[in-house]
């Protein structure tokens, strides 16, 4: 999710752009200045759905062999409270936990997994989903779970650090309602953890969004041009081991700014990192070897982003592939930290997709979805989920799946692709 922007630290970039380079000036139409919020792209009731029970979703996963979308909500209004990436630092109350949930995109219905050896407290973000290896109807979920320091808690004292951002490692059978707790991930080197990209039950990588965790420090990294976050590759070596044990941990890749989003294109060696306050997207490959990541390409958006995803068009014929990035993120950015602590406040969503073009090298973007915040708030990942063309009259189309971190509810709507 994109930085919090104070309004002065926002008023005080923007009193820069009268004498600098075009480039800074397109950074204030990512985070929204002058952008027009009254558009939305929902067409009709018919093709529109409203999931039930998904409030507070940051991230979204579609397990093609399941055809099923997992996602880890907080359920409550927990989040403007407590949730650091925001800077938001009201402990929430002991045992506070949130759920993952997996999600049928033929009944648009969700399924709530309850836990098994998971007593923690447990305030979610961003995910991803892997299938085992040895099991063909099993998958391993990672979570990120902000969860508070008991002595920050207990003593409240400014100086102590507030959380212990760490990774929860699930074990769900498809078609069960459980998903079985089986260790978890904490390092000192995962500071600020946002989202996850897995690679094998046992490794992954996982970006720091921030360096700074609050104060003016992190208010300065939003605004300057400094690229102090990282991107971490993991390897765990014992699975019943718990916190820093059985871990190896290591720089994967720097030098971007606001590293936060994490994705892959499927059947690739491709992962996407995204720079969430700056609207772009980083195309880098897996060194699996030595546990790095090499950026090949940017592309630039004209708004924040947040969690990748990428469609892949089942139905794809040479000189007709619809597959594409698909890209949520926040159409005010700039609106964020004036509305981080507000259950009533709007916050207007965009969802791009992002396709090849007809010119090697160039890309074509598109705004498959636009909502005031009515109907969605804080859009952070998006999923597409393709129809057959025989259903729609040979007509390629999808159901676009939309989820946000502040948003109370999910949604669905049929898009032309």
């Amino acid at each position: 999710m994109p930085g919090v922007f104070t309004i002065a630290s926002v008023a005080a970039f923007a009193a820069l752009t009268s004498y600098i380079a075009p480039s800074i000036r397109h950074e204030l139409k990512v985070v929204g200045v002058g952008r027009d919020i009254s558009v939305s792209t929902i067409a009709d009731a018919a093709n529109y759905v409203k999931i039930a029970d998904t409030t507070h979703c940051e991230d979204l996963h579609y397990y093609a062999p399941a055809n099923l979308l997992f996602t880890a909500c907080e359920d409550r209004h927990t989040r403007f409270g407590w949730f650091p990436p925001l800077g938001s630092f009201e402990p929430p109350k002991e045992g506070t936990k949130g759920s993952i949930h997996v999600v049928d995109p033929e009944t648009m219905k969700s399924i709530r997994l309850s836990f098994q050896n998971f007593e923690s407290t447990f305030v979610t973000h961003g995910i991803d989903v892997i299938a085992d290896p040895t099991a063909k109807n099993a998958v391993y979920i990672f979570a990120i779970n902000h969860h508070p320091n008991p002595e920050y808690v207990a003593s409240r004292r400014e100086h102590i650090t507030k959380s212990h951002s760490r990774i929860e490692l699930f074990r769900h059978v498809i078609g069960s309602s459980t998903a079985k707790h089986i260790r978890t991930v904490s390092h000192a080197s995962i500071e600020t953890p946002n989202d996850i990209h897995a690679v094998s039950p046992t490794e992954f990588y996982v970006t720091n969004d921030h360096f700074y965790r609050e104060g003016l420090m992190r208010e300065l990294e939003a605004i300057a041009p400094a690229k102090w976050s990282s991107t971490m590759h993991v390897s765990i070596s014992d699975l019943t081991a718990t916190d820093s044990a059985g871990l190896s941990v290591k720089t994967a890749l720097t030098g971007i700014k606001n590293n936060n989003g994490l994705g892959h294109v499927y059947g690739s060696e491709e992962v996407t990192v995204i720079s969430a306050e700056r609207g772009i997207l980083y195309r880098c490959f897996d060194d699996a070897k030595n546990g790095t990541l090499r950026v090949e390409e940017s592309v630039h958006l004209d708004s924040t982003l947040d969690n990748p995803s990428w469609y892949q068009d089942a139905w794809a014929s040479e000189g007709d592939d619809k597959s594409g990035y698909v890209l949520a993120g926040l159409a005010r950015g700039i609106d964020l930290a004036g509305h981080a602590k507000d259950p009533a406040a709007k916050d207007p969503s965009l969802v791009w997709l992002v396709q090849h073009a007809e010119v090697k090298g160039e890309w074509n973007k598109k705004v498959v979805f636009s909502d005031d915040g009515e109907r969605l708030r804080t859009a952070s990942a998006a999923v597409i989920v393709g129809i057959d063309p025989k259903k729609e009259g040979g007509k390629r189309r999808g159901w676009l799946f939309v989820t946000g971190f502040m948003s109370e509810n999910m949604v669905a709507t049929k898009i032309d692709l």
